[in-house]
């Protein structure tokens, strides 16, 4: 046979070009790896979707950002992992988050896709430490051992000595992931439970710089100069608190904050720290559309939100402008009597005056989708 009459094989279905053709970008490189070498990993507490399922639009809701990118169930527990992928972030590194389809929100748990499977194994080892025997000397999960050896991880991973608590685990995984900005956090959280204020700020700093879209640790930081009774500090975090994605603000029980917190959206708590130390916001704040949305109407209204995404799109302000739509669409995605679907097409013009056409093309699948009325 002469090479111009040899014929390229047919890709099976699932392969990695589906699910970049999907998602509209290339893979990281360990992804790729993982799936080369495992068509259906697991490694808890992720139970990873078959590429075919990825690429087929598993794990997409209607509602959800166009920028985040299921790929795993999280086991016993039925939130979703995946990328966050935005034109900020560096190609190919992005975050790996958790979507609580339960509380609806988005966390982050690792800097990027080798630091989520260093994650995994540690965790999943921790989570099921009766399931480990002194015998054995080494975790019991045959599939987690194949992933380990096959994608080149630390064996430490494996047969390290587990963290004996929280506390513990959490500073494992900053080692693991310098930029976790969940662990680091919590590491925040228990210095101030200690008394040492200051150590707790160094944290919730370090994990705003690593999340910056995160917006939990500025609420963290401005909770501690509000308990300090510096208000016009805390006003200046609860600003940036509300400057991130609704979706991207967490609970008030996620966080060791005393008995005397209110059990409360992140993002509500922040709002109301606007509005009750008015006096101690500067000209710029109060000048700022979003000031009126979030302090003196409802921030939880999406008519409000949209409002205002129109208000900023006309000022030219993209970028709020998409915050605004994705905020409004999560509001009312499963509210009857909305119409959620005009989002959808706003978002999608403004994806394509972005040039951004894989993100347009993700917000067209998930407006076919079938809308939650819970």
């Amino acid at each position: 046979m002469s090479r111009s009459d040899k014929r390229p094989s047919p890709r099976k279905s699932g392969s990695p070009p589906d699910v970049e053709q999907f998602w509209g970008t290339g893979l990281p490189t360990a992804f790729t790896h993982l799936y080369t070498q495992f068509s259906t990993p697991f490694l808890a507490p992720c139970e990873f979707f078959a590429l075919e399922a990825i690429a087929g639009g598993q794990g997409r809701e209607f509602g959800m950002l166009p920028t985040f990118l299921p790929f795993g169930r999280a086991v016993h527990e039925g939130g979703l992992y995946g990328f966050y992928r935005t034109p900020h972030n560096i190609e190919g590194a992005w975050p790996i988050l958790y979507w609580d389809t339960d509380e609806m929100y988005l966390e982050p748990v690792a800097s990027d896709f080798e630091a989520f499977l260093r994650r995994c194994v540690l965790v999943g080892r921790y989570e099921t430490e009766l399931q480990a025997t002194e015998e054995d000397g080494e975790w019991g999960d045959e599939s987690t051992g194949k992933i380990v050896r096959g994608m080149n991880l630390p064996p430490a991973l494996l047969n390290g000595p587990l963290p004996r608590n929280d506390s513990e685990l959490h500073e494992r995984l900053v080692v693991l992931d310098s930029q976790d900005s969940q662990s680091l956090c919590h590491l925040g959280c228990a210095r101030r439970s200690r008394g040492d204020d200051e150590r707790a700020l160094d944290f919730f700093h370090r994990a705003s710089e690593a999340a910056p879209w995160f917006g939990d640790p500025t609420y963290l930081v401005a909770d501690v100069y509000r308990e300090r009774r510096d208000f016009a500090r805390a006003v200046q975090e609860w600003w940036a608190t509300v400057q991130c994605l609704l979706p991207l603000c967490t609970r008030t029980w996620e966080w060791d904050l005393g008995d005397d917190h209110p059990e409360a959206d992140i993002y509500e708590v922040a709002a109301d720290g606007l509005s009750q130390f008015e006096k101690e916001a500067t000209a710029e704040m109060k000048a700022d559309p979003l000031w009126n949305a979030v302090v003196q109407q409802d921030p939880y209204d999406p008519d409000v939100r949209e409002r205002l995404g129109q208000t900023l799109l006309k000022q030219g302000n993209l970028n709020g402008a998409e915050r605004e739509i994705l905020n409004a669409l999560a509001l009312c995605g499963s509210e009857r009597g909305k119409q959620p679907e005009r989002l959808y097409d706003a978002l999608i013009d403004l994806y394509t005056r972005q040039n951004r056409p894989h993100d347009a093309a993700l917000a067209r699948h998930d407006r076919t989708l079938p809308r939650s009325t819970v």
